[in-house]
């Protein structure tokens, strides 16, 4: 195709769009991979665990009988009515199947930030904050209001925070527990009074509950405990059940919310597939065995991979509560956390994510869970680079 060297103009829309810097990060490694270099990827959260048998069987059983055709945008009825049986079963709160929409979660994000906000409004999040949530409120063109937590603190909410988040008067307020990328488990009595606030200032909760059944050194407190029909939980099976190509993920709120959710979803890509749907349901069953081998694991590996950093002076970084991820501390090294993330992919083949992605400057985030010979030499490289620029420090 013939280069054309005019200035291609963009709606302000597509002038906003950011995307994620986990996938620039995976476009950069996979073409030094196909240049034959060894890359250590820690940028993604796409666990490598094997997903449960019956979900993989469940889903091959539906492509043999040709389940590849439309179907209900708002979700498999079946799929619905099983997230709606095992929420109410399992937290103090009766869910219905009009209370539940399927959808990608990543996608949620945006669906509810374009159904429920003007341009004009402004959205409270506390950093760090997953990237989709700042690259969402960008090209909806929102306001963003952010409260920055402290290390000191372990990344915890406080009543201050809190405050000083509602002090911006938002249509929306974002909070995530288990939080990525820090793995902080927020208090259940703090989380009650961000929706007691809400209620008071008439403002929409979106709760972000993806790692929350991954939690395995403090309990979670799930909102979905909580009646306000201005309050949305979202979630995904991505994490829980190692099934991120899947790309289904649900949201829980008032049947008028659910409504327009379904509409958006038609509009933008009409439905998720039959067979993935499929298979999904064949987990709902065994989410609490599932995910509790699954806690085990990561606790484990977490304490191993937090030993492995602390052989640095240089690197600090919070104990997680849950999910899979390490909020490393970088400021001692004297570097730009995208410069830091640069150069070790570069240098030492490995693949982490700067902090000034989820709002936070100074730090940067590694995914602990890939395989686990890869996350161990990811991490020692880190170590090792904290060591030569440390050199240069002294």
């Amino acid at each position: 195709m013939e280069k054309n060297t005019r200035d291609m103009k963009f709606s302000k829309r597509g002038e906003a769009l950011i995307g994620q810097e986990m996938f620039r990060l995976l476009d950069r490694a996979k073409k030094l991979e196909s240049e034959g270099k060894r890359v250590y990827h820690l940028e993604l959260g796409e666990p490598k665990r094997y997903p449960p048998g019956r979900v993989i069987n469940r889903t091959i059983i539906s492509l043999l009988n040709c389940d590849v055709g439309y179907t209900s945008s708002s979700g498999l009825p079946p799929l619905r009515q099983k997230l709606a049986a095992y929420f109410s079963e399992n937290f103090n709160n009766q869910i219905k199947t009009e209370n539940i929409v399927i959808s990608p979660a990543n996608m949620l994000i945006s669906q509810i930030l374009d159904i429920i906000c003007e341009a004009k409004d402004k959205v409270a999040l506390f950093t760090p904050a997953f990237p989709t949530y700042i690259a969402s409120c960008e090209y909806i063109g929102v306001t963003i209001h952010q409260v920055p937590l402290s290390i000191d603190n372990s990344f915890q909410l406080t009543k201050n925070s809190i405050d000083k988040a509602f002090s911006a008067k938002p249509k929306i307020i974002f909070v995530n527990s288990g939080n990525n990328p820090t793995g902080a488990v927020y208090d259940e009595e703090l989380l009650k009074y961000i929706v007691e606030q809400a209620i008071k200032c008439d403002c929409w909760v979106l709760s972000d509950e993806t790692y929350s059944m991954l939690d395995y050194n403090k309990k979670y407190f799930s909102l979905t405990n909580l009646n306000y029909e201005k309050l949305i939980v979202i979630s995904s099976f991505s994490k829980i059940f190692c099934v991120p190509g899947y790309r289904i993920g649900y949201a829980i709120a008032d049947p008028r919310v659910v409504k327009k959710i379904a509409l958006s979803s038609s509009t933008l890509y009409s439905c998720l597939p039959v067979f993935t749907q499929e298979g999904i349901i064949e987990g709902i069953p065994i989410i609490k065995e599932f995910t509790n081998d699954r806690k085990k694991y990561y606790k484990k590996l977490s304490n191993e991979c937090l030993k492995i950093l602390n052989k640095s002076d240089y690197l600090v970084c919070v104990k997680p509560e849950a999910a899979f991820y390490l909020f490393i501390d970088i400021r001692k090294l004297k570097i730009d956390d995208r410069t830091f993330c640069n150069r070790i992919l570069e240098e030492y083949g490995t693949a982490v994510t700067p902090g000034t992605s989820f709002g936070y400057k100074g730090f940067i985030r590694a995914s602990i869970c890939g395989e686990i010979k890869e996350v161990r030499k990811g991490l020692k490289q880190i170590v090792l680079f904290a060591k030569s620029l440390s050199k240069k420090i002294c």
